[in-house]
């Protein structure tokens, strides 16, 4: 008998692996039972008491390995369990009878093989030190499920048996999924499974340098069972970075050493005091900075750190340039990284409470700007990425097994494997870190040099390398991966340079693609979304001296309109309006938006015409023109009509309906439609035969009042030359003052919807129906829907290709061509509008 003992936390009673969801999370239907490689009753145990603590008693302690356990030799720093080595036995065995019978349709075997029983099992195997189990337990079920244990099993399965794959043909693409099965049936089926954790094979000896470890970094597990054990590591790839032998690194380099924050903090006197000084770096004798470096570090305030943080004021900054600050009442997060400081024999720490003065809105103004500079000349930045605050520190306890590959020798194969973390397991902290929704420390990550990132599991190096641009613990010389930071790595920030943005489609992506992610990170303050992309900003600045910055918008972008097509994804799309003036951002500015923004698409259209015309007006609040702005106008000649955007019962006539999907059908009977100065038109609301020619993208959740909108007709565009084409409008809505309006979103408008949309009939007693028509069959060619072809089911032809002259408003009746010109209709008449 075998007793083992664990702690019940208030989380333990809620299914076990709630925190390990993911977007690639998959669930399948089995086919056949899972191989069952040991007896049932060798997972056995009861309960022998409640309560806090749980108490349970192991049936059969003495467990012997399976024949199926021969197949498979572990080599690694700890040591696998029976159970794990009967599992990885029976893998081996069913790849080389796959192999065997490749081709051969009626060969069938069980493609997945029970790991343990139950949850209790996995855990105790994890407490006795078997890798894969403590992997698995510490990286997904931690204090939870224990209280379900007898209604879960483990199993492992394999994610293909191709020749290529496993025979070394894909090299990497091998995968061992570890899947959670219910064994009871209650609310779910219990014939699914959930992957929850996947590990990555390697064969070997071609992946060998990727895992080996030197003799002299630190193998000791006492040693690996806290984060503070990877100094060697650190210091090794510090020390590769700077060297730059292979000439990757050339990039790392690049910084002014001449350079110093306006204060820093320094660590020369604190083992003999006890206490860090503050200095004025414009203050020192420069001999004493000459060539020195500093590193910086990036770290998450908190709702506690608002409020607790030692920050530097002005009624304390004299005393601690003066006299310092006792050590003692520095936060551990900022204790660690002086001891890592340490690390690398640097003098000079900078961090940003400490060194900016946080009650003087002057030296806020001045140290802003300075942010790019900062990080950019930093020697390192040291990330805290783990902790909610500065309490958490930069150091986690950890068992240090699960950073260690291992190699398994699958002898039916007669081959040798690494297996380490998969990919998508390995970065998680990226997308899961509290540090990874913070935008100041987004913009802090990718303009330092190189960051040493503190995870809960282990330590990562990320620098400017060109590849590849990471270390770890489980990869410490790089690794071989696909995909570094799930696709999330650092901005390139090419030094390269051009008049303008517009005229670098390069770096104009890496832009968006920085505005697309800051977009989806949070502010304590919004009045901080400007400031904290500033540094990204000044850099980009820096490779095209001829453009200008307006509130997130480069100048060359706003000499078309296409640009101001951001969108706000739907299901991420904010409830209610944010107030207008929080971001100090103009309407017209994805900054301004609430929520995450999706930079504008229409200029990678097959086609697009500008049928409006943009100018800028626009005034900083001092000469540095990525700090706050005084104004921030665009005025625009376009044409714009008024709309009402209603959400009305649908009219139930059968042959709508037929065009209806089943979702619509079923979730509601509800359905927007637009009236147009104040009148309805079903080809304006849904076109003919329910067909939707019109979208309505809002840049936050409208309700189902109606709405006022003005369109301003900004773009015709074609995805492709069989696309229709498709009048692109901004959402106004009016302000205070006459003749401005603030973007409220935008909307499109495809066939008779669009023609409706820019002509008017002169008088309401026209055969209106009959002049509509007449007018469509004018100028559907020119834009790809001929009704005829829906009420076949025929595919329409392509749209006539038009050879557009003019420039701006009257550019969009060029696309109906001559034969447009009715009596019965009138064109609409340009407008200048304001948009702020």
């Amino acid at each position: 008998m075998a007793l083992i003992r664990a702690e019940l936390g208030p989380e333990s009673q809620r299914w076990p692996y709630g925190d390990a969801q993911s977007v690639h999370d998959i669930r399948l239907l089995y086919t056949v039972p899972p191989h069952e490689a040991r007896p049932v009753d060798e997972d056995a145990f009861e309960y022998l008491r409640g309560g806090a603590r749980l108490d349970v008693e192991w049936k059969n302690a003495s467990q012997s390995l399976s024949l199926d356990a021969r197949h498979v030799e572990y080599s690694g720093a700890s040591h696998l369990c029976n159970a794990c080595l009967s599992a990885l036995g029976y893998l081996a065995q069913n790849l080389q009878d796959c192999i065997v019978h490749e081709g051969d349709g009626d060969f069938r075997t069980k493609k997945s093989v029970v790991q343990h029983q139950n949850l209790m099992a996995l855990f105790a195997a994890a407490n006795e030190g078997c890798q894969l189990c403590k992997t698995i337990w510490g990286r997904r079920f931690k204090t939870n499920g224990m209280a379900t244990a007898p209604d879960f099993r483990i199993e492992f399965c394999w994610n293909t048996t191709e020749e290529e794959s496993w025979n070394g043909g894909r090299p990497g693409d091998a995968r061992l999924l570890c899947n959670i099965v219910s064994t009871v049936a209650q609310n779910h089926n219990k014939n699914t499974w959930e992957t929850i954790f996947r590990f990555q094979l390697w064969p070997s000896p071609t992946f060998d340098s990727f895992f080996e470890v030197k003799d002299s970094l630190p193998l000791n597990p006492v040693e690996r069972g806290n984060t503070r054990s990877s100094q060697p590591m650190a210091v090794q790839w510090m020390s590769e970075c700077r060297a730059n032998a292979d000439g990757k690194h050339s990039a790392c380099q690049v910084g002014d050493t001449s350079w110093y924050p306006t204060r820093l903090l320094d660590l020369s006197m604190l083992e003999e005091t006890g206490r860090v000084l503050l200095v004025v770096t414009d203050l020192l004798d420069h001999s004493s900075l000459d060539q020195a470096e500093y590193i910086t570090l990036s770290h998450c305030w908190g709702e506690w750190g608002a409020k607790e943080l030692p920050v530097l004021t002005t009624s304390n900054i004299d005393v601690r340039v003066d006299h310092g600050m006792d050590l003692s009442l520095f936060p551990p997060t900022f204790r660690d990284a002086i001891k890592v400081a340490g690390w690398f024999s640097i003098r000079w720490l900078w961090i940003d409470s400490l060194c900016i003065i946080q009650d003087s809105r002057e030296d806020w103004q001045r140290e802003a700007p300075m942010m790019c500079d900062v990080y950019q000349n930093g020697l390192l930045n040291i990330s805290a990425d783990h902790a909610v605050d500065a309490r958490g520190g930069c150091f986690r306890d950890r068992y240090f097994a699960t950073v260690d590959a291992f190699q398994l020798r699958l002898k039916p194969l007669q081959s040798t494997w690494w297996v380490s973390v998969d990919e998508r397991n390995l970065f998680e902290w990226v997308k899961d870190a509290p540090s990874s929704e913070r935008a100041w420390i987004y913009q802090e990550r990718h303009l330092a040099r190189r960051v040493l990132h503190f995870t809960e599991q282990e330590v990562f190096w990320e620098c400017r390398a060109a590849a590849p641009s990471f270390r770890s613990e489980t990869y410490p010389h790089g690794s071989p991966l696909q995909r570094d930071f799930l696709g999330q790595t650092k901005l390139p920030l090419r030094d390269t340079s051009a008049g303008s943005i517009s005229d670098n489609l390069d770096l104009l992506r890496e832009w968006d693609a920085a505005c697309r992610d800051y977009s989806r990170r949070k502010l304590t303050y919004p009045t901080d979304k400007l400031p904290a992309l500033s540094g990204i900003a000044r850099h980009v600045g820096s490779r095209c001296r001829e453009d200008t910055y307006i509130a997130g918008i480069w100048l060359s972008q706003l000499q078309s309109p296409r640009s101001m097509f951001w969108t706000v994804p739907v299901h991420e799309r904010p409830k209610a309006r944010p107030p207008p003036t929080e971001s100090g951002a103009p309407s017209w500015s994805w900054i301004s938006c609430a929520g995450p923004a999706e930079p504008s698409q229409v200029g990678d259209s097959y086609y697009a015409a500008d049928v409006a015309t943009i100018v800028a007006d626009y005034q900083h609040k001092t000469a540095d023109q990525y700090g706050e702005m005084a104004k921030a106008h665009i005025r625009v000649n376009g044409f714009m009509r008024r709309i009402t955007s209603v959400m009305e019962e649908m009219n139930g006539d059968p042959d709508v309906d037929a065009y209806r999907s089943a979702m619509q059908l079923s979730a509601s009977r509800t359905y927007r439609h637009l009236y147009v100065d104040g009148q309805l038109d079903n080809d304006i609301s849904c076109g003919p035969h329910g067909r939707q020619l019109f979208g309505e993208l809002p840049d936050w959740f409208h309700g189902f009042a109606p709405v006022d909108y003005y369109c301003l007709f900004l773009v015709v565009s074609q995805a492709d030359p069989q696309a229709d084409r498709v009048l692109r409008a901004l959402l106004l809505e009016p302000a205070e003052t006459e003749g401005t309006f603030r973007r409220v979103g935008h909307i499109f408008f495809l066939g008779r919807c669009a023609l409706k949309m820019r002509y008017r009939l002169r008088s309401p007693e026209i055969d209106e129906e009959g002049a509509w028509e007449r007018l469509w069959e004018r100028v559907a060619p020119y834009w790809g829907e001929f009704p005829m072809d829906i009420v076949m089911d025929r595919a329409s032809a392509d749209p006539l290709p038009v050879d557009v002259q003019a420039k701006g408003p009257s550019a969009l009746y060029e696309f109906d061509g001559d034969l447009a010109d009715d009596a019965c209709f009138e064109k609409l008449e340009p407008e200048a509008v304001i948009l702020i």
